[in-house]
């Protein structure tokens, strides 16, 4: 059997038993955002890591340094974000190739120093070593919330509301516009957000606080697939809208004059790192006013139904069952 065979998740689920030797202070390990532990009575520590392989997370010949080691640092911080969390400190390992040079480097760490800077994030340092191959980097980040605002996938019930916190399919029209050269000052704004994320910290805490929604997870696989992670950890299902589904101009204009499919950049690719959740009923008009006074979006799509297979209601009025995928590592 191959990696291919189970995907990215099938190999997660494969590997998670028999990791906890101790669990008294683990609130939450494999399966989340984040794995959410306690270091003390007053403090609940969140703990993620994501590495970025040239040629798999970026090409070094369209991504300036500076915006890889924001990025780098972005995606980190989108996980702490997913689980209400603020992020505090970070340590940075390098896998460097013999083709990069000092410039490229100095860059890279400009980039992350500058994004870690508005986040109020150390670096506390990590470890450098050759590569006979491509350039990774891999960051740790720990962050820190209340144990009773810590959000999970598990946590959604049948009848909630799902929400998106900002457009998605830019970053996936990005990538597409590189990989197909059509680069141009047209379509910045979608090469930007491919690029450059910004992990929405300030949202994750406006919805942390309020103490009313059930679940969140940050879009990095794709619409689909989160929304699939947290059906299958809440062990629910869902509908959602196409026509609600947010996205925004500069994406629909480009996928009109390339004939590109906006529906499938919009759930199937990922990358948006905006925050997708789910909300009672109830709660949810008072969730968005909260957001939206805060300077953050809420955009409705959908709601949790009892049946565990995953439906889009289309433009037209159809409904058809779609697949929870996305970006998975390797398929």
């Amino acid at each position: 059997m191959k990696l291919k065979d189970i995907g990215e998740f099938g190999f997660i689920e494969r590997i998670k038993g028999g990791c906890l030797i101790r669990d008294e202070n683990v609130i939450s390990g494999i399966g989340d955002d984040c794995c959410v532990f306690k270091t003390s009575a007053e403090v609940t520590s969140l703990l993620t890591t994501d590495m970025l392989v040239e040629q798999i997370h970026f090409l070094l010949e369209a991504i300036p340094p500076y915006q890889l080691g924001r990025k780098s640092l972005a995606v980190n911080m989108s996980d702490i974000a997913a689980m209400g969390g603020i992020p505090k400190e970070a340590v940075i390992s390098v896998a460097i190739p013999d083709t990069v040079d000092l410039g490229f480097l100095d860059a890279l760490y400009d980039g992350m120093k500058s994004m870690a800077k508005e986040f109020e994030v150390n670096l506390l340092g990590g470890d450098t070593t050759a590569s006979p191959g491509p350039l990774i980097i891999n960051i740790t980040l720990v962050g820190e919330a209340r144990e009773e605002e810590v959000l999970y996938r598990s946590g959604a019930k049948v009848g909630d509301v799902i929400f998106l916190t900002g457009p998605v399919g830019s970053a996936a029209a990005g990538l597409d516009i590189i990989l197909k050269g059509r680069e141009s000052a047209e379509w910045g704004e979608l090469i930007e957000a491919h690029h450059n994320p910004y992990p929405q910290i300030k949202t994750g805490r406006t919805i942390a606080t309020m103490k009313v929604a059930n679940s969140l997870i940050d879009v990095s696989d794709g619409v689909a697939a989160d929304l699939g992670h947290i059906c299958t950890e809440s062990k629910l299902g869902a509908i959602i809208e196409e026509k609600r589904i947010p996205t925004t101009e500069q994406l629909r204009a480009y996928c009109e004059k390339f004939q590109e499919d906006s529906r499938h950049l919009s759930l199937h690719v990922g990358e948006d790192y905006v925050l997708l959740g789910t909300v009672p009923l109830e709660s949810a008009a008072r969730l968005q006013e909260d957001l939206e006074a805060n300077g953050c979006q809420f955009h409705s799509i959908g709601k949790t139904v009892a049946e565990s297979d995953l439906r889009l209601e289309g433009r037209d009025g159809s409904v058809e069952v779609i697949g929870a995928n996305g970006w998975d590592h390797f398929r």
